[in-house]
Order: C-alpha cells, then sequence, then structure tokens
C-alpha cells in the first residue's frame, strides 16, 4: 500500500478580512470529504476557526499544547467533521510566543516544528494551518514548519501592499529554511464578475505574479456559514462558495 506524503499548507497574508479564515476552514473541509485525514490548526490569536466551525470556547487548543499544558489529545477537537479533526488557538496564543522569545535565535524559528514532530503517528496526510495577520515570531515558526503556501489577495487594492509585504516575509524565511517553502499561489478572493474593479485587479495580479489560483468569487453563503458554525459545503453545497473551494482542493490536488 502506497503512503501519502504529509502536506502541510499555510494560509497566509499580512492583512485582515481577505478570506483567510475561510480558506483554511473551506480548503480543510474539502481535503477532509475527499476522504484525507486532516488536521485545521488555528495559528491566528483571534481564533476565528473554532467560532467558523461552532466549536466550544472552552476547547484547550494550540495554546496549551504549545506550552505543554496539555498533551495533544487534550488539546484537539477529534472529528470535528469526518476525517477532519480541529485543533483550535486556545486561551493566551500570544503568551505562546513570549515563551519562544526566551530560547535562542534558532530555536525560537523551530519550536513549533519540532512540537509537531510529536504528531507523527497520528496519521495525517494534510495538515492546513490558518496564520496570524501580522508578522510576528509566530508566523515564523508557522513559515518554518510549512512546506507550502497559500496567500489569499482580496481584489481591492488595500490588499496589494499586504501581498507584497506577505511575500517578502515568505523570501526572509526562506532564508533561514533548508528547502525553500513552495508557493502554491496567490488566491484571488471575493471575486466580484460585475465590477469592473474586480476584474481590473486579477489582471495586475496575474501581471506581477507567476502563480495565480482560481479565484473565489463573492458569495454570500460563505459570509453566512460561519454564523450558524458549518462549513461552505455543509451549509450550502451547490453555491458558488462550495463550488469555488472544491476546485481550489482540486487544483492543489487535496481532492
Amino acid at each position: 500500500m502506497t503512503t501519502r506524503r504529509l502536506r502541510v499548507l499555510a494560509v497566509s497574508a499580512l492583512k485582515g478580512g481577505v478570506g483567510k479564515t475561510t480558506t483554511a476552514v473551506n480548503l480543510a473541509a474539502a481535503a477532509a470529504r475527499a476522504g484525507r485525514r486532516t488536521l485545521l490548526v488555528d495559528a491566528d490569536p483571534q481564533g476565528s476557526v473554532g467560532t467558523s466551525l461552532g466549536l466550544s470556547p472552552e476547547a484547550r487548543g494550540l495554546a496549551a499544547w504549545l506550552a505543554k499544558d496539555a498533551a495533544f489529545d487534550a488539546s484537539v477537537v477529534r472529528a470535528a467533521r469526518e476525517n477532519l479533526d480541529v485543533l483550535p488557538a486556545g486561551e493566551r496564543l500570544l503568551h505562546v510566543e513570549d515563551l519562544y522569545r526566551e530560547k535562542g535565535p534558532e530555536k525560537r524559528r523551530t519550536r513549533l516544528a519540532k512540537r509537531f514532530e510529536a504528531l507523527d503517528d497520528e496519521g495525517y496526510e494534510v495538515v492546513v494551518l490558518d496564520c496570524p495577520p501580522a508578522a510576528s515570531l509566530l508566523l515564523e515558526n508557522i513559515y518554518h514548519l510549512a512546506g507550502e503556501l497559500i496567500l489569499p489577495a482580496k481584489l481591492d487594492f488595500l490588499s496589494l501592499p499586504a501581498l507584497e509585504k506577505t511575500r517578502l516575509f515568505a523570501k526572509e524565511a526562506n532564508a533561514l529554511r533548508e528547502k525553500p517553502i513552495r508557493v502554491d499561489g496567490v488566491l484571488p478572493t471575493f471575486y466580484d464578475l460585475r465590477t469592473a474593479v474586480s476584474t481590473e485587479l486579477l489582471e495586475t495580479l496575474r501581471e506581477r505574479f507567476t502563480k495565480i489560483l482560481s479565484p473565489i468569487r463573492i458569495n454570500v453563503a460563505l459570509a453566512e456559514a460561519p454564523s450558524v458554525g458549518k462549513t461552505i459545503f455543509e451549509f450550502d453545497g451547490s453555491s458558488r462558495g462550495a463550488v469555488d473551494y472544491a476546485l481550489l482542493a482540486e487544483d492543489l490536488k487535496l481532492a
């Protein structure tokens, strides 16, 4: 029997409101629906992943596990959906970053990756990380851990400078890695077919970046699904959002 290679994907943008959490949640859900054993990690101190999936805010989560205050089994939400485990942010994730600062420069960047080595026996095929929206030591750790990077970019002019900063942060992280993190592509989000500005900005992205993933169209179902704690596939499987995220998973060979 062939063993699938573990893929660790970070969904990252140095700007809020670009569809980062929506992408992490629904991409992980799509991989799980395709039969891949998946771990969704909320590495954003805002903790939006747990809210989006209707999970109890009492879950201990990533913060407790990284600080070694709780075992993985006590921190993760098992089978939040079929084939999908979720590691919520938990409380005091920023406090964990302060703990990391107590170590030397090299150890600071590698603490998260070393912690994840303990999960080798869990049998995950896909790990999706929802990243914090600001440059930080925690984000440095994520970029050291992840093998692939997805860069969501809302199709408005304010997203372009943030996208450039995210790409620069990745470039700086690569200088400290043995093997460069692979950028799967820029993911255009909030694509509105009715407006000229969306088309114009999509063309701008195509001119500036070599890898552009299929756009995620603006869709009210994507905005409504988190309010009832559901993925887009559970909320409205026939919506544009469900179609677009299913196609994204296929493009990335996760489904």
